[in-house]
């Protein structure tokens, strides 16, 4: 079974306008780096990560800061491996809801499949498909479609290791890939890795993935609720429809939460998205759109919405005029 997967959202220039990740992604963190005898706060800040976002697991942050905050942690904390021990601290919880529709699927292939389908929630920017590549193996591929990024070795084996974990909670710990492949060039011995996989990890391959059996993919889950996963499904569904997870989306959404109190500033919004003004003013820049034309576009919204209703005077519309509305 192939996922196929839509055209990412870009603007005129090609920018990707989906750097956002759920901020779960960073589970264990704080930990990991307080064992490797490292300053984790420091750590975040330096990669524009505010450390109070983390307080919230399902906060949106910066995808390529979380990728560049795993690359210099491992080279600050001298730990090569820094990815592969992330995984380690981490479970299927990290997905929040997607988890959830996963784990209450009718098999591993079928929860591996619906959460392919709803990842989009967790971040725009993952793309997973499952590739039937023959009778006997079968390809859980895994990408990041940013640009900009260029060194991401540490949150690919993160990825990677965390897939092993998922296939070996939905299998019982009945699981074991037949080999693994990284785009990457090898950094540690091989030993490593085997020792991390149990099974052959091979690298300077064509793509990252996980090669499974079928056999594994058609193990059936125990104490699965269809109920539950409909329900959980639909509220993913629902909570990207209204929240998506897109920096000029997510800036658009809290200018229209912020309307109502009159607090509608860029510093004001990035606050909310964890992020310093600074940085959600570059990344804005980046997707070739000014603060400012996003409050416009709401306001002019509003003002269509306000002007069918009849009990408005035009004195009270007025009032949201940028000039009163910024102030």
């Amino acid at each position: 079974m192939r996922k196929d997967h839509p055209e990412p959202h870009c603007n005129a220039r090609g920018v990707h306008m989906s750097d956002l990740i759920r901020s779960s992604v960073l589970t264990g963190y704080r930990q990991l780096v307080a064992k490797l005898g490292g300053d984790a706060s420091t750590l975040l800040r330096r990669a524009n990560i505010d450390p109070a976002g983390l307080e919230r697991q399902d906060a949106p942050i910066s995808f390529k800061a979380v990728i560049r905050l795993l690359e210099s942690s491992a080279r600050v904390l001298d730990c090569p491996d820094f990815g592969l021990r992330m995984a380690c601290e981490q479970d299927l919880r990290i997905l929040g809801p997607v988890g959830i529709i996963g784990l209450n699927s009718a098999s591993v292939g079928d929860a591996i499949a619906a959460m392919i389908e709803h990842i989009s929630f967790y971040s725009p920017a993952v793309l997973s498909e499952i590739d039937r590549v023959s009778a006997n193996r079968v390809l859980l591929t895994y990408d990041i479609d940013l640009d900009g990024v260029i060194h991401r070795r540490q949150t690919i084996e993160l990825a990677m290791g965390l897939y092993l974990r998922h296939m070996q909670t939905l299998s019982g710990g009945h699981f074991v890939p037949l080999a693994v492949l990284m785009r990457h060039a090898a950094p540690l011995p091989q030993a490593e890795y085997r020792r991390f996989f149990k099974c052959s990890v091979r690298f300077g391959q064509s793509l990252n993935a996980l090669v499974v059996r079928p056999s594994d993919l058609d193990r059936p889950l125990n104490n699965a609720d269809s109920h539950l996963r409909g329900v959980i499904a639909e509220y993913v569904k629902h909570s990207m429809t209204s929240h998506p997870m897109d920096i000029q989306k997510q800036v658009a959404y809290l200018v229209r939460r912020l309307l109502p109190e009159r607090r509608c500033t860029l510093n004001v919004v990035a606050q909310h998205m964890y992020l310093h003004q600074r940085t959600l003013q570059r990344r804005l820049a980046e997707a070739d759109i000014a603060f400012e034309e996003i409050v416009d576009e709401v306001r002019r919204e509003r003002a269509e919405e306000l002007l069918s209703e009849s009990a408005l005077t035009m004195a009270q519309i007025a009032l949201f005029h940028p000039r009163h509305w910024l102030q």
